[in-house]
Formats: structure tokens, C-alpha cells, sequence
């Protein structure tokens, strides 16, 4: 994970993120209820300068939730990096051979577990 955080500028820089960098979302893909203490899944979108993105999520609860994934460029997929649910196999900082998403489907979000996909061509 210390190799996947060099690899990302935008996640080690020193300054509180702005509207521009991050969006945050429940899993049904709108925006979270931040005033409701039983919410236990949220997401986030980064967006990194000449990257791409990278997708956060989050499942504190104790079922299996769907993650409905965010919109991205046609000739983009969602590529897994990491998920807290599966046996660590790859360097999460790779990303050939991993499973990919498109923007209209949803991810399975094992319980207690979070997940992080990066949008790349």
C-alpha cells in the first residue's frame, strides 16, 4: 500500500481535498446522507492529473452492498487495485490482468471491507 500511495500524487498531498478533487457518494451512486448515524458505505472519486481516478468504497456494515460505479469516458474501464476482501495476489500498483468494470455496472462490496478501482484506459 506504500508503494500504491507513492504511485498516486493525489494521495499524498498536504492539503485538504476542494470540490474539485473529490466527489463523495453512497452506494446507490447519489450523494451520501451525512446526517444519518446508521449510514455505513460511502464512496469517493479522486481525480488525478494525467492519471485518471481512482474509486474508494467503503463497507462498514455486515451485508454485501453494491456499489453503483461512477460515469467515466467510453474508452475507459474500472480496474481493480485493491479489495480488502480477496487475498492480496497482485502489486496493487499493477493493474494488467485485473477484473474491470464498466460505468453501468455495480461492484459487490464484501462486509467490513473497502475496495479501491482505478478508471484508466
Amino acid at each position: 500500500m506504500i508503494a500504491f500511495r507513492r504511485a498516486h500524487p493525489v494521495l499524498r498531498q498536504e492539503r485538504f481535498y476542494t470540490e474539485q478533487d473529490i466527489q463523495w457518494f453512497s452506494p446507490s451512486g447519489t450523494l451520501p446522507d451525512w446526517s444519518n448515524p446508521r449510514t455505513k458505505q460511502v464512496a469517493c472519486l479522486l481525480h488525478e492529473e494525467d492519471l485518471g481516478l481512482i474509486y474508494l468504497m467503503f463497507n462498514a456494515g455486515t451485508d454485501t452492498i453494491p456499489f453503483a460505479l461512477p460515469t467515466i469516458a467510453k474508452s475507459q474501464a474500472w480496474h481493480l487495485a485493491v479489495d480488502t476482501a480477496r487475498d492480496a495476489v497482485q502489486d496493487p500498483t499493477q493493474i494488467s490482468g485485473q477484473p474491470e468494470w464498466l460505468a453501468a455496472q455495480a461492484v459487490p462490496m464484501a462486509p467490513r471491507s473497502s475496495a479501491i478501482l482505478l478508471g484508466r484506459l
